[in-house]
């Protein structure tokens, strides 16, 4: 192999980073102190110390590097961990489509021309990978691997994991994979091709016209089948975009390249360059001007937004970036310590002020969760790091204290303990379960509003867990974290 062109970052380079709310997954965020420049990190840990595998990822990146496009994300560096491969990336200051999607506080309205003009340049981002020697297929297109510049400009980030198929992913992962912008024949595990990448384009101009997360009101164990049978989300994109400014001529012309990029039949779907011409057809309606006063309007309504009261944003040292870190990113400031640490060497400084956050029990720093052996791997170090004790069987706090029994996954476990969850949930811990999953975009306010719609407590709690049931495990560890954390609640194997 020739020598790696990319630069080696060090922790020196790096020293501290945040976790920044963008999406479903928390995103990494550093200065790179050479140059003094905010950098997003992209980590992707490995399931054992795999020196392939490592490999394999280094000359991938390596080869995506060098292809330069304005529609592509700009790799920094690479950044090694004893778990992980961290690619260092320029951040984008308007983060990802997921965040101007759903972050409906800094985004009450969202201009259509900027939608379109968002549609065009992933259309010509797949275009330019395509249109390679050897064509890259993106294969992980969603909306937070689509960055967004200060203008609104697209950058395809991820694009560089091309044909690691074969790597030993960690199972987070590997989850990270959404079924929701899957084509049938990615699901059939099909021979891959680019028109997968255009069934999934498909589905983000849905999503991006209709601000609705696909395949909601599919039931989450069924989805894969009803994809691959040929069930598209809802409503109608005609419907949608009825309630546009767009010509007639226009929105069938939309329309018709929605349906044809989720054609059942990927002969069927048009290429990149195809779709990129006939959203541009579509973009002429609009003016440079035009989309300039709605880029400057969007920007006032969310400098306006952020200078509200925002939660305190903690910086944490690089040297806890790593695996065992990330699976435990979703938890709290207080939760969230690695193993071992003391005062004197905490990760965040606000923790050294405040070693108790308000997430945790009064009553000791412990957590009274008693971690099985049959838990998840990750699960049992995220216990270990943030203060969870190994109940005796026979001690006191086991007896005197609930349990829940865990079951073979998240799901399932939530149903099993049904009538014991509903016997611990108050009406303040209920709020602040759906305020995180809400924060964290795992539930939608559609859902939350449906929630609080029940007259009582126990009703609202009932509909809480039957729709963390639908969603899946994001949503059902979510709320079993929240209660455990909260509520003094431990776990039998």
């Amino acid at each position: 192999m020739a020598e790696m062109s990319l630069p080696s970052i060090s922790k020196r380079d790096l020293k501290t980073y945040q976790i920044v709310k963008t999406s479903t997954v928390p995103v990494y965020k550093s200065t790179y102190l050479p140059t003094g420049s905010p950098v997003f990190i992209k980590l992707l840990p490995l399931t054992e110390q795999n020196k392939r595998d490592r490999q394999t990822i280094l000359c991938a990146v390596e080869y995506a590097s060098r292809r330069r496009s304005e529609r592509l994300a700009e790799i920094v560096g690479l950044f090694s961990t004893p778990n992980a491969i961290g690619i260092v990336t320029v951040w984008m200051s308007n983060e990802s489509l997921h965040s101007l999607l759903y972050q409906r506080d800094l985004y009450p309205t969202l201009p259509l021309s900027i939608r379109i003009r968002i549609l065009a340049d992933i259309a010509a981002g797949l275009s330019f990978l395509h249109n390679q020697q050897h064509p890259i297929m993106f294969q992980r297109l969603k909306p937070c691997n689509i960055l967004l510049d200060a203008q609104y400009r697209v950058k395809l980030s991820d694009f560089w994991l091309l044909n690691l198929q074969k790597v030993s992913f960690s199972k987070e992962q590997e989850e990270n994979t959404s079924v929701i912008y899957l084509s049938p024949q990615r699901l059939k595990n099909q021979v891959l091709s680019t028109a997968d990448d255009m069934y999934s384009c498909g589905i983000i101009v849905h999503e991006t016209l209709s601000r609705k997360q696909p395949f909601q009101e599919n039931n989450p164990l069924k989805l894969e089948t009803e994809i691959t049978r040929g069930i598209r989300p809802q409503p109608n994109i005609e419907d949608i975009l009825k309630e546009t400014s767009l010509q007639p001529s226009q929105r069938a012309n939309l329309s018709q390249l929605t349906h044809l990029c989720w054609h059942q039949n990927p002969l069927m779907r048009p290429t990149a360059d195809v779709c990129l011409t006939r959203l541009n057809e579509v973009l002429q309606h609009f003016s440079k001007e035009e989309i300039q006063r709605d880029i400057d309007t969007l920007n006032e309504g969310k400098e306006r937004a952020v200078q509200q009261p925002q939660e305190h944003i903690v910086e944490c040292d690089i040297k806890y970036l790593d695996e065992g870190w990330l699976s435990r990113s979703h938890m709290s400031r207080a939760q969230s310590l690695p193993e071992e640490s003391t005062e004197e060497d905490l990760p965040c400084p606000e923790t050294r002020k405040q070693k108790r956050s308000a997430s945790l029990p009064v009553s000791g720093s412990k957590i009274n969760i008693h971690v099985p052996s049959t838990f998840p791997e990750q699960m049992r170090r995220a216990a270990r790091n943030c203060g969870v004790g190994h109940m005796h069987r026979n001690g006191a706090d086991c007896h005197s204290s609930p349990h829940l029994v865990w079951a073979q996954n998240y799901t399932e476990t939530l149903k099993k303990n049904r009538e014991t969850i509903l016997k611990r949930v108050t009406e303040g811990l209920l709020n602040h379960l759906i305020d995180i999953m809400r924060s964290k975009f795992v539930l939608s306010r559609d859902d939350s509003e449906n929630i609080n719609a029940e007259r009582t407590l126990k009703e609202r709690t009932r509909k809480c867990l039957d729709t963390c049931s639908e969603k899946g495990e994001v949503a059902s560890r979510m709320f079993l974290d929240g209660l455990c954390s909260r509520n003094g609640v431990y776990m039998h194997p």
